[in-house]
């Protein structure tokens, strides 16, 4: 794993932090400008450009990050194997959860539900290819059990109901019984 130096991860925690909370206030992001950012972060704008190259540079580098942790925890799903498999799935959904509403400010919402497909498709495909129970007889079409699982997990997240991660993982774990 590569070093970093804590002082560039804290500044650069301080720069996405006053995004966010710039965001949060209802600003949209062509609203803002480097400046703003800083000033709400108490750094220089020079500082900000040591790390980025723009605020949309800033916008898609937290967007990645989100991204790589689905890629990590889903790849996880893939090769797990045993009962802490609907843990693993409670644990997704939390991290979805708290991070849902800088998906939102961030306006990522579509390239977050793009990226969660793609990988729950690669899941499906990768359990059909080394099922743990025999094979079956006829599977639900791939695309369609994926935009099943895709739109539970949307639709939990954008209408905060009343069921827990736990709720909605018992219910993923449920369709795919078929």
């Amino acid at each position: 794993m590569q070093y970093e130096d804590p002082r560039v991860l804290r500044t650069q925690q301080l720069l996405k932090d006053a995004l966010m909370e710039l965001l949060l206030e209802g600003n949209q992001l062509h609203q803002l400008s480097v400046q703003k950012v800083t000033k709400q972060a108490k750094l220089n704008r020079t500082t900000f450009y040591l790390h980025y190259k723009d605020l949309e540079d800033l916008q898609v580098q937290m967007t990645d990050e989100i991204l790589k942790q689905l890629t990590v925890k889903i790849s996880t799903l893939m090769h797990e194997r045993n009962s802490s498999r609907q843990e693993q799935v409670v644990d997704l959904l939390h991290y979805l959860q708290k991070h849902w509403s800088m998906i939102t400010v961030l306006g990522q919402q579509e390239a977050v539900e793009r990226h969660l497909f793609q990988l729950f498709k690669e899941l499906i495909t990768a359990r059909r290819r080394n099922p743990m129970k025999p094979k079956r007889d006829f599977y639900i079409d791939r695309d369609v059990k994926t935009a099943s699982i895709i739109g539970v997990i949307m639709w939990w997240l954008q209408y905060e109901n009343e069921l827990s991660a736990q709720d909605i993982s018992e219910q993923i774990e449920l369709m795919n019984r078929r």
